[in-house]
């Protein structure tokens, strides 16, 4: 009888959780002692890929802080541990399954106060004789087989040296440019090049997509010295 009680209770407490959060694009952000928490409910059902991305301001430098192992996951909740101070905004990129994606508002996280819960002395706990282990052997419960998790995919991570930037244009950011030589080798999704930066001399440099001719996902090979020193990806949307 505990034990359905217990059963209950737990599907209400995740209920209540629940109905706290936002659900994407939507999501709630929220600080309590000292602590940043990001979190949502995920009615989507073809994303490929879902970031929580963080910047000084509201507007632009975001950079990925987190990617989700499983992007359809119905709940989600992030604990921001790398946060300096809470000053920031957040905003969270969901890919879907083709080229198409969105950026979520903006937002900095708000403060939760403190509650202290004083506990109702007219609640007793009461441990019944269910609760008791049984010396009977025959009524012992059997302990299930531990259970076998499947590892997870690790999710893409955008560069934070080359990425599309929100207005759709490709960034290269390499603040060291005028004291290392770095090169760049763009390649389409199949490996066919595209073309070569022999040497970036600019700390920030931006490329207009229109240069990459046609929307779709584009490989690079970033060199720095003549060493590799990334090989990622980035997408190219078209225009609305």
């Amino acid at each position: 009888m505990n034990r359905i009680f217990f059963i209950i209770l737990l599907s209400i407490f995740s209920l209540c959780s629940m109905a706290q959060n936002d659900t994407l694009p939507k999501f709630t952000a929220k600080k309590k002692s000292g602590v940043i928490t990001i979190s949502w409910i995920n009615a989507f059902k073809n994303a490929s890929q879902i970031n929580i991305q963080r910047s000084k301001d509201s507007n632009r430098n975001f950079v990925t802080i987190h990617s989700t192992p499983n992007p359809n996951a119905k709940t989600y909740s992030y604990i921001d541990k790398t946060a300096k101070n809470d000053t920031g905004y957040y905003r969270v990129f969901v890919l879907f399954e083709g080229t198409n994606y969105i950026f979520t508002r903006s937002q900095r996280a708000v403060e939760i106060k403190q509650e202290i819960v004083e506990k109702d002395p007219s609640v007793i706990n009461v441990t019944g004789p269910e609760d008791v282990k049984s010396k009977d052997p025959k009524n012992r419960e059997k302990i299930p087989p531990p259970v076998t998790n499947t590892p997870v995919k690790k999710a893409w991570e955008p560069s934070v040296f080359i990425y599309t930037g929100d207005d759709g244009n490709v960034v290269i950011k390499l603040p060291d440019a005028a004291t290392k030589k770095y090169s760049v080798i763009f390649s389409r999704e199949e490996g066919r090049p595209v073309f070569v930066i022999s040497h970036v001399k600019q700390p920030y440099l931006t490329l207009d997509k229109a240069t990459f001719l046609k929307s779709g996902w584009y490989f690079f090979e970033l060199r720095e010295d003549g060493n590799v020193k990334e090989r990622n990806k980035f997408l190219i949307t078209r225009d609305n």
